[in-house]
C-alpha cells in the first residue's frame, strides 16, 4: 500500500486514471491472454473429499504460506532487493504465481494494464555551513513532483520555528522563506498543503521528513494530484530532517545543494487472474492481493503476505474447483504501490453486468508485521458490514483479539471496488500507526512503536514476518473465502444487505 497525503484516495485515483488514459489507453488492449508456465504445483490439496471452510482454512497454515514468502524473498534477493512494480522482481513474482496456478489445474490469464510511471534520474542533497565542504544527505524524490534544473539548485536552508508545522503562512513569521529550501516535518494538514504554503511564500523546494518511532526510516511519497504540487520535493529520514532543521534554526548560514530529476514513462503492468471452473457465475467471489512491492524493499509483508495467502488458498481449492457453490476469482494486482493501478484498471473496464455479478471482494494488507495488530475492515453498514461479521465471528470463536476499522483506514485495492458499489472485506496488521498501550494489552508487542517498523523499508524481509500473525490471519482469510464459495447463505446475506 502506498504512502498518501490526506486528500481522498478516490480523487487521487481518478487523477491518475485520467493521466493513464491520455497517455496509454489508446495503445493497449484490455483483454486477457493466457500466461503459460512450467513451474511445479506443490502445496495443493490432493483429496476429493467434500470441502468445508474449516478444511480449507486448515490447508492455509502459516507454514504453508511461508513457502511462497520464501520464494518471494529469493526473487527479491536476485532482483536488486525488491519486487517493485516496474522491476524484474515483479515479473519473476508473476511467473512464480502463474506457474504454481497452472500446474494446479487453473487456466491462468494476464490482463495487460497500461499506466504512467515516474522514473527518477537523480536525487542528491548536500548541506554545508560557511565555506566548509558539503555533507551528503540521502534523499528520496517525491514521485510526480516538479524537477529541479539539471544542475540542481543552491539555496539557503530554513525551517519554521520549533513547534510550528508550516501548515499556515504565519508559521513562517520571521523566517526568510523566499528563495530558500524549507525543511518540514510531515503534519496532519497534509504534505501537499505544507508544500503549497511554502510555495506561496516564495520557497524554491521542500525537504520533508516523516516523524515515526523509527527515525532512521525514509519513505518515498507521491505528489498526486499533480496540479497541487508546484515545488521540487524530497524526503529524508527523521534523523537527518531534524538535524537539518537544527542547522537552519541556528542561523549559521546553512545552505543546501539539491538536485531532483524525474520524468514520466509509459509502461504496462499485469494483473493475474485464475478462477474456478465451477460455481455460479452470477455470484462471483473475488479474492485478491497486490503482488508488487515498492522499489525500495522486497515487500515480503507488504504485500507478499497477502499474495502468498491468496495463492495457497487457490492451491488448496484447486482439486475442488469444479464443485464450489459460487465461482471464485483469484487475482494478483499489479502496481498497487503506484495507487491501485491494476485493480483500478480492472474495475474501470468491467461492464455494469460484470460488476453486478461480483457478490463480494476479499482483500488484505500487511498480514504479519513484527509488532502486529489485527484489524477487520468494517464500514458499519451494508454488505461490507456482513463480510466483517464473518471475520469477527471467526476470530471470536478462536479467541483471537481484533479491532474493527473503516475500510478506508488503510489504502489498497479493495477501495476501487468499494467505489464501484461492490461489498468488500478484509484485514490488515497495521502499518505506520503507532501501537497504543491498550493495543499492547490486546495484541502483545510494544506500545509506542509502529505496527510495522519495516513498512516500505529494505528490512521488509521474511525474517521480519511474525509467524503467529501470519498463521491466524491467513487461516481467517481462507475460512471466510470458504464460507462465501461453498455456502449460499453468506452470499445471499451480503446481497440482501446491499
Amino acid at each position: 500500500m502506498p504512502v498518501l497525503d490526506r486528500p481522498l484516495r478516490h480523487t487521487l485515483r481518478l487523477a491518475a486514471a485520467a493521466a493513464l488514459s491520455l497517455a496509454c489507453l489508446s495503445a493497449q488492449q484490455a483483454g486477457a491472454a493466457p500466461l503459460p508456465s512450467s513451474a511445479p504445483a506443490g502445496g495443493a490439496a490432493t483429496g476429493r473429499a467434500a470441502l468445508s471452510p474449516e478444511r480449507l482454512a486448515d490447508g492455509v497454515r502459516g507454514r504453508d504460506v511461508v513457502r511462497h514468502l520464501r520464494a518471494f524473498q529469493r526473487i527479491a534477493d536476485a532482483s536488486g532487493g525488491n519486487r517493485g512494480y516496474d522491476r524484474p522482481g515483479f515479473t519473476r513474482s508473476v511467473r512464480y504465481v502463474a506457474g504454481r496456478l497452472a500446474a494446479a489445474g487453473y487456466r491462468v490469464e494476464r490482463q495487460r494494464v497500461p499506466y504512467t510511471d515516474f522514473d527518477i534520474a537523480k536525487e542528491r542533497l548536500s548541506v554545508r555551513t560557511g565555506s566548509g565542504a558539503g555533507r551528503k544527505v540521502p534523499v528520496l524524490m517525491t514521485r510526480f513532483t516538479p524537477s529541479t534544473s539539471a544542475a540542481g539548485l543552491d539555496a539557503p536552508l530554513v525551517a519554521p520555528p520549533r513547534g510550528k508545522t508550516g501548515c499556515a503562512a504565519s508559521d513562517y513569521d520571521g523566517v526568510a522563506a523566499r528563495g530558500a529550501v524549507v525543511v518540514l516535518a510531515r503534519d496532519a494538514c497534509g504534505f501537499g498543503h505544507q508544500q503549497q504554503v511554502a510555495a506561496q511564500l516564495g520557497a524554491r523546494a521542500v525537504v520533508m521528513y516523516y516523524p515515526t518511532p523509527s527515525p532512521r526510516n525514509n519513505y518515498r511519497l507521491m505528489g498526486l494530484p499533480r496540479g497541487s504540487y508546484v515545488l521540487p520535493m524530497g524526503m529524508v529520514s527523521q534523523t537527518d530532517g531534524e538535524r537539518l532543521a537544527r542547522r537552519a534554526a541556528a542561523h549559521e548560514g546553512a545552505r543546501v545543494h539539491l538536485t531532483l530529476r524525474g520524468h514520466d514513462v509509459r509502461r504496462t503492468t499485469v494483473n493475474l487472474i485464475a478462477e474456478t471452473s465451477g460455481g455460479d457465475p452470477d455470484d462471483v467471489v473475488v479474492m485478491g492481493g497486490h503482488l508488487d512491492s515498492v522499489p525500495e524493499g522486497p515487500g515480503v509483508n507488504d504485500n507478499g503476505s497477502t499474495a502468498a495467502t491468496v495463492l495457497q488458498t487457490a492451491l488448496e481449492l484447486a482439486p475442488h474447483q469444479d464443485r464450489v457453490r459460487n465461482k471464485v476469482r483469484f487475482m494478483w494486482w499489479g502496481a498497487e504501490e503506484l495507487l491501485d493501478v491494476g485493480s483500478g484498471y480492472y474495475v474501470d473496464h468491467l461492464s455494469p453486468a460484470e460488476r453486478g455479478r461480483i457478490a463480494a471482494v476479499l482483500n488484505a494488507e500487511l498480514l504479519a508485521p513484527s509488532n502486529y495488530g489485527r484489524f477487520v475492515w468494517d464500514p458499519g453498514t451494508g454488505g461490507s458490514h456482513r463480510i466483517a461479521g464473518l471475520f469477527a465471528g471467526y476470530f471470536a470463536r478462536h479467541g483471537l483479539p481484533y479491532e474493527r476499522q473503516d475500510p478506508g483506514a488503510i489504502g489498497s485495492d479493495h477501495l476501487v471496488f468499494q467505489e464501484a458499489g461492490i461489498p468488500v472485506g478484509g484485514l490488515d496488521g497495521g502499518n505506520l500507526q503507532v501501537k497504543t498501550p491498550e493495543q499492547q494489552a490486546r495484541f502483545g508487542g510494544t506500545a509506542g512503536q509502529m505496527f510495522d517498523p519495516c513498512y516500505h523499508q529494505p528490512c521488509d524481509r521474511l525474517e521480519a514476518v511474525d509467524r503467529t500473525a501470519l498463521d491466524t490471519n491467513a487461516r481467517a482469510l481462507a475460512w471466510v473465502l470458504g464460507e462465501l464459495a461453498l455456502k449460499d447463505g453468506a452470499v445471499r446475506g451480503i446481497r440482501a444487505a446491499g
